[in-house]
């Protein structure tokens, strides 16, 4: 007789600080065993010459931050959530909503809203950036913008290839992991949980959303990730398929990429971080007004299709 999963009568808060817990140990463990194997390969002055760089000139140095960035999504993201979903049920894909099927409208549709959405987003990041702490706190703004721009820095360094190889290895470490990652914790589980634990569809797609931008750790892109979150949440939620937000996600790194790979082999001139901007108030009112729009299409499609069999979360139970 197959043993019950552990977590599976938990409840929702109980389940949260479980996963909590299991994305702690899990990192560590990942994190260990990936130094472990970078040895032969860097040697073991590794993470301190990686803790010492203020110069990303050095191929090799690039190499090992990509390295330990792979290492970060699998530990802090994929395995626990693989662990934890073991632990608590024993439908595994029934549980991530993954056995739903790909819901080829939802997946299409869903790339036009991230799309249509990137002048109100740009908007709300510049509005986002002029947003200023109190004179007492000038010691944590410095704090933020010094992280800010050292992520900034960080993420060009990972976008500056021009080989072909540089660019399959940004589309699976940028666009996938982080796609499939961060949408089997922050949708797959999060979402359940706080639906679970509050009853609330709103709030269990504005809390994994905060979360997911809150982990980012860069306060300036803060309200802008917050909006993206919202919009991959109710994604899954209205159509019940991980897949479409997973999709969307990929879709909404994978161009960052594709756009900074051709900019750098001189195809196309473009500038990544102004790219979807817009200052002009009738492209702004336009993007929320066509954003809302596809979203309600997308709802009262998957409403309308699936009104008798409307995906539900399973309560825990025996």
């Amino acid at each position: 007789m197959l043993r019950e999963p552990p977590f599976r009568n938990f409840s929702p808060s109980l389940k949260i600080l479980a996963l909590i817990t299991v994305m702690i140990i899990t990192f560590l463990v990942v994190l260990a065993f990936g130094v472990a194997l970078s040895i032969p390969f860097f040697g073991r002055g590794l993470l301190d010459d990686i803790a010492a760089i203020s110069d990303y000139n050095d191929p090799r140095t690039i190499f090992a931050l990509k390295y330990f960035q792979i290492v970060n999504q699998v530990g802090v993201f994929i395995a626990p959530a693989i662990l934890f979903v073991m632990l608590t049920d024993d439908r595994f894909l029934d549980y991530l909503k993954l056995n739903k099927g790909v819901r080829r409208f939802s997946i299409i549709f869903g790339f036009i809203v991230v799309i249509v959405s990137l002048p109100f987003i740009s908007w709300v990041v510049t509005i986002n950036n002029e947003i200023h702490l109190p004179a007492f706190l000038d010691g944590v703004e410095k704090w933020m913008r010094e992280t800010e721009n050292s992520a900034q820095k960080l993420t060009d360094t990972f976008l500056a290839t021009e080989t072909i190889g540089g660019l399959i290895v940004n589309l699976v470490m940028i666009a996938g992991l982080a796609a499939v990652g961060e949408e089997l914790i922050f949708r797959g589980i999060l979402v359940r949980l706080f639906r679970e634990w509050t009853g609330n569809v709103h709030l269990s797609v504005f809390i994994p959303a905060f979360l997911f931008s809150a982990l980012h750790l860069q306060f300036y892109g803060f309200f802008g990730r917050l909006l993206l979150g919202m919009i991959l949440g109710y994604l899954f939620v209205w159509s019940g398929s991980l897949w479409v937000p997973i999709f969307a996600h990929f879709m909404n790194n994978a161009m960052a990429v594709m756009l900074a790979f051709l900019t750098r082999r001189g195809i196309i001139n473009v500038d990544l971080e102004s790219f979807g901007s817009s200052d002009n108030g009738f492209v702004i009112a336009g993007s929320i007004f066509l954003m809302l729009l596809v979203m309600s299409v997308i709802y009262y499609h998957e409403q309308g299709k699936f009104k008798k069999k409307a995906p539900v979360f399973r309560k825990p139970g025996p």
